[in-house]
């Protein structure tokens, strides 16, 4: 017996349907009987001046896969950067409003050392200024 792809690849294939609807497939026309041929349609042949899609090998692979990485662990390591400064920046804004709160004097140190204290306006000024970076930075 002649296999389907063989006979297909000999000359074609035929399909008829019998008496009992029984459908059947052969490598010749059934005899007396009307039947479908179906025709071996070639496959287009490769151009060899073309060459083959490139499919990326697995060091070229591995290097994307590292490069990916080594981005996205920068990328992490920005973010943490960004949320120690926010952090130590919440931490001196407090600092600095708890000492201003306070009823002590304060001062700040001039250009020649010496202590300058600060009167209640400045105190205030300075008060909003650290209030702000406060409620920009605490979270």
């Amino acid at each position: 017996m002649i296999t389907a792809h063989a006979a297909f690849a000999a000359g074609g294939l035929y399909k008829w349907v019998d008496e009992k609807g029984v459908v059947h497939y052969s490598d010749t026309p059934p005899a007396g009987k009307a039947a479908k041929k179906f025709e071996a349609s070639p496959q287009p042949l490769l151009d060899n001046t073309q060459a083959p899609p490139h499919s990326r090998s697995w060091q070229e692979q591995l290097q994307d896969s590292n490069e990916r990485r080594f981005r996205e662990g920068k990328g992490q390591q920005e973010q943490q950067k960004k949320v120690q400064e926010a952090e130590s920046k919440c931490r001196q804004a407090r600092s600095a409003l708890e000492s201003l709160k306070q009823e002590r004097p304060l001062y700040r140190v001039g250009k020649d050392g010496e202590r300058i204290y600060l009167e209640d306006a400045e105190r205030g000024g300075f008060a909003e200024k650290w209030q702000k970076q406060a409620d920009t930075y605490c979270r």
